[in-house]
């Protein structure tokens, strides 16, 4: 057994620990391969998952919480990918908008969505993208917030992972469900 399998069986504990935060809203279904799959029926999503994408440091790992969604749609005739972006500072009033590099009638909706916006304001993203497929009929939606991630050190030694707070967990559920709605037309009167 190496190094990095004991750092990541206890990365896979604390993802464990973090995605359990989240069973009121998504319980929790199977949990393989560095990956748990929660139901996320309840908030109107597919194949809601949480994992950490892994980073090698020097000396070190850092493990990126990460939720995964689906929702089958038959949207876009042509394959899709917008991503939200932030600019300003969080204290002094950010800014969310969401772009792609063709038109899309969803990313117009998207920026005119003032509750989004609010919930993407209250947690700090790194990645929020959404891709369509215009074959499989589905969207993919990644999102990394600033909660959950797994830090570990070799030296000086340092393992760091920060659960969410109660008003990140709602909010997190909220604008995946939210999304759902918008990407559904069920909130876009379409």
């Amino acid at each position: 057994m190496g190094l990095f399998t004991v750092i990541d069986h206890r990365a896979f504990k604390t993802l464990h620990l973090i995605a359990g935060e989240f069973q009121s809203y998504a319980p929790i279904g199977t949990v393989s391969n560095g990956r748990i799959q929660l139901d996320g029926s309840r908030i109107g999503v597919e194949e809601l998952s949480a994992s950490y994408k892994i980073i090698n440091k020097w000396m070190g790992r850092v493990y990126i919480y990460t939720w995964m969604w689906t929702l089958h749609d038959k949207g876009p005739e042509e394959d899709l990918v917008i991503k939200c972006e932030f600019s300003g500072k969080m204290k002094t009033g950010r800014q969310v908008r969401f772009f792609s590099k063709s038109h899309a009638p969803l990313v117009e909706w998207l920026n005119q969505d003032k509750r989004i916006k609010e919930l993407c304001n209250s947690i700090d993203y790194e990645l929020l993208e959404l891709r369509y497929s215009s074959r499989e009929q589905r969207w993919r939606v990644e999102m990394r917030p600033n909660y959950g991630d797994f830090i570990w050190i070799l030296l000086p030694p340092v393992k760091y992972a920060r659960k969410p707070k109660p008003q990140e967990i709602q909010d997190t559920m909220s604008l995946i469900k939210r999304l759902a709605k918008l990407i559904k037309k069920e909130e876009r009167g379409v």
